[in-house]
């Protein structure tokens, strides 16, 4: 990965309603939720920023920049828009706060692949598709304005619009692990 062309995109600006309170910044073994994909992408990427909409004073002691969604209630689609208008580098990797066991290595397998891709994320299983999970082109920034406009916020439509593609992620892989793309979502999910 080319650090110097790489921003590193956290979000964490999702309405929490089935945790009952700010996921970022719940504690997952001993620490907040974000501060694992603050450690992944630290080493892998020039800069960071948190991409949220509540408690931001919490989030900015992290030391990155916060960048609120600008259109609020749209679901990620409008966090991935305003971080990436915010954002300096080509290619950007979103994370989503929620993933506490993603890897370096994943991360870097799908960069190596972005090839001409607008967007390339990770797939699993039965072809489950992790659209928080991947390397984003600014590039789109035009066609996800379009589908905000048009009131379509889904992720898997906007997708169809864009070279869009996914990276099969199995146990064929030396990263690979049950856990990767486990995602936590309400309290019971926390105590795993």
């Amino acid at each position: 990965m080319n650090e110097s062309q790489l921003t590193g995109i956290i979000l964490s600006g999702g309405k929490s309603s089935r945790m009952g309170k700010e996921k970022g910044l719940v504690d997952f073994q001993g620490k907040p939720l974000i501060s694992y994909a603050i450690q992944l992408l630290e080493p892998i990427v020039d800069s960071i920023v948190i991409g949220a909409n509540n408690e931001l004073n919490a989030y900015r002691e992290f030391g990155y920049p916060i960048v609120e969604d600008e259109i609020k209630g749209i679901g990620p689609i409008g966090g991935i828009f305003s971080t990436l208008k915010y954002t300096k580098t080509q290619r950007n990797v979103i994370v989503s706060c929620d993933m506490p066991f993603l890897e370096a290595e994943l991360l870097k397998f799908i960069y190596e692949k972005m090839q001409d891709f607008d967007v390339l994320v990770a797939s699993h299983g039965d072809n489950k598709v992790e659209p928080l999970c991947g390397i984003y082109s600014k590039n789109i920034l035009p066609e996800i304005e379009h589908s905000i406009q048009k009131g379509n916020y889904k992720l898997m439509d906007f997708f169809k619009n864009i070279r869009f593609a996914t990276v099969k992620i199995d146990a064929s892989l030396p990263f690979y692990d049950e856990k990767l793309f486990y995602n936590i979502n309400s309290p019971a999910d926390i105590k795993i």
